[in-house]
C-alpha cells in the first residue's frame, strides 16, 4: 500500500489526501516536500484599466491566489512587493476540519536545482520554490484522512459557497449541548449512564429527535458540528469530546483507499537528466504500462492572459493599474500549464510532484487522459461545455491522468510529450539564449545578484547568508569595501511602536535607543512579526551575561571571522510614520544587544531568476485527441488581433 492516496470523497468536500501507513507525531507525511509558486503583483497586474479586481481574486479553485493561509511568512515575500502563493500537493489538495487538523505544514525552501542566469537557458524557467514539508502534528492511524488548517477568515470569508462550517470554538459550544442531550436522556451528568436501559426515550425516538435537530431551519456553525447520527452523540459524550468519533469516522480500510483511491507517491523529484530543466520526476516504484503514474485534478483558468504581467500606469483617479500597451512578463506558474493553441484556457495540475514532470518529444514514457473513474470529482459534462462557462464555475472539477505508455522501472524519470509548439518555443529561446552579463544584470525594475567573489556563477542568495552561522554580520563600514550583493536586504525583528503621541509633526527626527527584548521584538503581531530595514553599525564582543546565545564558542582559521555567536550588534533603523493619515514624518531607532538571530538577510524584489526578461514561458500543449473541441474558442484571426505571437 503506497504512503499517500487521493480521492475519496468526503461528505461532499471533493478530494481528500489519506495515508495509507501509519505516521508518528512530527514525521514527514510523503516522501519529499511539495513545489511553491510566487505570483507578483496580482491585484494591479490582473485589474482591468477600471482598476476593479477580477472576481476569482481570492477564491479557492483560482490559482494565483495564496492557498498557504496557516504560514504567512514562507520566505517567498521578498519576490516582489505583492506576492501570493501557489502550493501544490499539500497546499491545494488536502481538506480543513477543524476537530480533525492532523497536518502540520511548513517552509518552502529556495533551490534553483543548479540553473543559473550565467550559465543555462532554464533559468528563471522553473520555480526555485520547492520541498515544502508538511509533518504529523499528533500520531495518525493508517487510513486516515489529511487534514490542514485554512484559518477560520477562508470560511467565513465564503458563507455563501460553504454555508456555517464549524469553526474550532464551534466544537467547544456541541460539546455542552451533547453533555446537556446527554442529562435529557437519562437525567444524569454521568456518562456511564447512557446505556440502553436507563434511558428515558427509545431508540427510534432518539432518531427522530436527533433528526430533527440536524435539519432544523436555524442553521448554526455549532449545530453544523455535532455528529451525524444520535449514536456518535451519545459516543462523543462518553469519549467527552466530539474529535474521537470523527477520527474514527474518518478512518477508511486499506482495502477501501486501494479500490476507491488513487496513488499519490509513485513519483518523487530528484535532478533531471535532461539538461536546463532542473528537477524532474522519478518512478518510486514499478509502474507497468497502462499503470496510473500520478492522478491530476486540475485548477481552471478561463483566461490565459491572466498570467501576463504588465507594467504599471496611473488609473483615472491616481491609482495605479496595469498599462495594458506594456507586457513586461508573464509569471511563472504558466510553465507549469496545460493549454492550447486554439484556446485562452489553461489548466493548473496540482497534485504532489506531476509539475516535475518534464518534457521528451521521442522518448517519452507517459501520457495524458481524462480520468474516467472519478465522477463524484470529475465532470465529464464539462468536457463539452464552453470557456464561458468554465468561468463560472468557483470551484476546480476535472482530473487528468497520467499513465505509463510502457513498464517504467523504479529509479526512471518520466516523461511526456509538452507537444511541437512548446519545443519550437524552446529551441527558439536556446538559439537567442545569451548569458547575463554583469553590465547587463537588471531589468526594468532593479538590479540583479552579482557572481560571487569567489568566480562560482550560483548567486549568493539570502538563505544561504542566513544559514551560514559561523561568519558574523558586516558593519555598515565593513560593507563598504566588502559590500554584500545588491540583491540582498538586512532586516531586523523591531517592534518600533511606542506609547507617544504626536500632535504635530516634529521639526527634527525623534531618536530612540534601547537594547533589544527578545518578547517584544520578536512576537508575532496576528500573523506577521514585526520587521524592518535596517543597517547593522557596530558589532562587538558578548559580555560574560550574553553568553547563553545560540550555540559554541569555537572559531576557525578557515573562516573570515570568528563565530557569530561570540557577538551583539548596534542596529539603526529608520521608520517613516503617518499622523492623520496624511503628514508623514521620520523616526530614527537605535538598538543595541541585538542577537544573530535577529537580523535577517533577505532578498530584494524582483532579483530572482524568475524574474529575467529572458527567462522562458510557455504552457505545455495538452494533446488534439484529448482537448475537447467545445474548448476552442481562440481562432487564428483572434490570434493576431491580440499579438498573440509578439506577447506569448
Amino acid at each position: 500500500m503506497s504512503s499517500i492516496s487521493c480521492g475519496i470523497n468526503n461528505s461532499n468536500a471533493g478530494l481528500g489526501m489519506f495515508t495509507g501507513v501509519p505516521v508518528k507525531e512530527d514525521h514527514l507525511l510523503g516522501r519529499v516536500g511539495d513545489a511553491a509558486f510566487a505570483t507578483v503583483d496580482q491585484d494591479w497586474h490582473i485589474s482591468p484599466a477600471t482598476g476593479t479586481l477580477s472576481k476569482h481574486s481570492g477564491d479557492y479553485h483560482w490559482p494565483l491566489t495564496n492557498y498557504d493561509w496557516n504560514a504567512p511568512d514562507i520566505g517567498m515575500d521578498d519576490e516582489a512587493e505583492d506576492v501570493s502563493v501557489t502550493v501544490t500537493g499539500f497546499g491545494a489538495a488536502p481538506n480543513c476540519h477543524f476537530s480533525l487538523l492532523n497536518v502540520d505544514e511548513h517552509a518552502a525552501t529556495y533551490d534553483a536545482a543548479g540553473l543559473d542566469r550565467y550559465t543555462s537557458p532554464g533559468a528563471g524557467a522553473i520555480t526555485p520554490w520547492w520541498n515544502r514539508t508538511s509533518t504529523a502534528l499528533r500520531d495518525i492511524a493508517a487510513g486516515s484522512e489529511l487534514y490542514v488548517d485554512y484559518g477560520p477568515s477562508w470560511f467565513t470569508s465564503r458563507e455563501g459557497h460553504f454555508q456555517l462550517v464549524p469553526l474550532a470554538s464551534s466544537y467547544e459550544k456541541a460539546l455542552e449541548f451533547l453533555k446537556a442531550y446527554g442529562k435529557m436522556l437519562v437525567g444524569t451528568d454521568s456518562p456511564d449512564d447512557l446505556v440502553e436501559d436507563k434511558m428515558m426515550i427509545g431508540d427510534e425516538v432518539q432518531k427522530d429527535l436527533w433528526d430533527i435537530i440536524k435539519t432544523h431551519s436555524y442553521v448554526s456553525r455549532e449545530r453544523q458540528a455535532l455528529p451525524e447520527t444520535h449514536k456518535d452523540g451519545i459516543r462523543a459524550i462518553k469519549a467527552g469530546d466530539i474529535m474521537t468519533v470523527e477520527v474514527e469516522n474518518s478512518i477508511r480500510s486499506l482495502e477501501y483507499l486501494e479500490e476507491h483511491g488513487k496513488c499519490v507517491d509513485n513519483i518523487v523529484p530528484q535532478q533531471s537528466t535532461i539538461p536546463h530543466a532542473g528537477r524532474g520526476a522519478f518512478a518510486t516504484r514499478f509502474i507497468p504500462k497502462g499503470g496510473l503514474v500520478a492522478p491530476a485534478p486540475l485548477v481552471h483558468i478561463a483566461d490565459k492572459s491572466k498570467t501576463k504581467m504588465y507594467a504599471e500606469t496611473k488609473g483615472p483617479t491616481g491609482n495605479i493599474i496595469r498599462d495594458e500597451e506594456k507586457v513586461v512578463h508573464k509569471q511563472i506558474i504558466l510553465n507549469y500549464c496545460f493549454g492550447h493553441p486554439n484556446s485562452t484556457l489553461l489548466l493548473f495540475p496540482y497534485s504532489s510532484n506531476v509539475v516535475y514532470i518534464n518534457h521528451h518529444s521521442t522518448e517519452y514514457n507517459a501520457k495524458l487522459r481524462w480520468t474516467n473513474d472519478f465522477d463524484f470529482y470529475h465532470h465529464k459534462d464539462w468536457l463539452e461545455k464552453s470557456v464561458d462557462f468554465l468561468e463560472d464555475q468557483w470551484t476546480a472539477g476535472l482530473m487528468l491522468e497520467y499513465v505509463a505508455t510502457r513498464d517504467i522501472q523504479p529509479g526512471e524519470e518520466v516523461f511526456i510529450d509538452y507537444g511541437e509548439e512548446w519545443q519550437k518555443a524552446w529551441d527558439e529561446h536556446v538559439k537567442k539564449w545569451e548569458p547575463t552579463s554583469k553590465e547587463s544584470d537588471y531589468n526594468n525594475l532593479t538590479w540583479w545578484t552579482e557572481k560571487r567573489e569567489t568566480g562560482n556563477s550560483d548567486p549568493i542568495t539570502a538563505n544561504e547568508l542566513n544559514n551560514d552561522q559561523d561568519i558574523p554580520i558586516r558593519t555598515w563600514a565593513e560593507q563598504q569595501t566588502n559590500p554584500y550583493p545588491h540583491s540582498l536586504r538586512i532586516r531586523c525583528y523591531a517592534n518600533t511602536n511606542h506609547d507617544a503621541t504626536y500632535l504635530f509633526t516634529p521639526k527634527t527626527t525623534p531618536v530612540y535607543r534601547r537594547p533589544f527584548d527578545e518578547d517584544v521584538d520578536m512576537a508575532m503581531d496576528g500573523e506577521e512579526y514585526h520587521m524592518a530595514d535596517c543597517q547593522v553599525r557596530e558589532r562587538y564582543e558578548k559580555g560574560e551575561d550574553d553568553s547563553s546565545d545560540d550555540s559554541s564558542d569555537d572559531s576557525s582559521d578557515d573562516n573570515e571571522y570568528p563565530i557569530t555567536h561570540k557577538y551583539l550588534y548596534v542596529v539603526e533603523i529608520d521608520v517613516e510614520k503617518t499622523v492623520d493619515d496624511v503628514t508623514s514624518f521620520h523616526e530614527h531607532y537605535i538598538m543595541t544587544d541585538v542577537p544573530w538571530s535577529a537580523i535577517k538577510f533577505m532578498e530584494k524584489p524582483y532579483t530572482s531568476d524568475i524574474f529575467l526578461k529572458n527567462a522562458f514561458r510557455h504552457e505545455m500543449k495538452l494533446p488534439d485527441e484529448i482537448f475537447p473541441k467545445s474548448w476552442m474558442n481562440f481562432s487564428e484571426e483572434q490570434k493576431q488581433k491580440a499579438k498573440w505571437y509578439e506577447l506569448w
